[in-house]
């Protein structure tokens, strides 16, 4: 099976681009979308990309995460207010989790 979307296709080939100008990327993408967006398979995004959102059953990836993971990537290192709302995010992930666990 074969997926298009704003230029981008995913199947047995793999990520492919044809020569369709690059989307003006949506805030929340799905799996496939995300994937594209930072140039990963759906595999890598989802074994070593940022934690998805849930939105009822789907798994929505944020754009602003993936651009943080991003840069993360390289060792940008972030300034003190975005490291400071950067670990409120990463508490506040850790404390919803705990919830829904228990």
């Amino acid at each position: 099976m074969c997926i298009l979307f704003y230029g981008y296709t995913t199947g047995e080939g793999g990520l492919g681009m044809d020569r369709a100008p690059l989307p003006d990327w949506p805030r929340l993408m799905g799996e496939a979308m995300a994937a594209a967006y930072l140039s990963l398979g759906t595999t890598t995004l989802r074994e070593k990309g940022p934690t998805p959102k849930r939105y009822g059953k789907r798994r929505l990836y944020d754009r602003r995460d993936l651009d943080r993971w991003a840069d993360l990537l390289d060792g940008q290192p972030l300034d003190e207010p975005e490291e400071e709302a950067e670990a409120e995010r990463v508490e506040q992930r850790f404390l919803e989790r705990l919830r829904a666990s228990g």
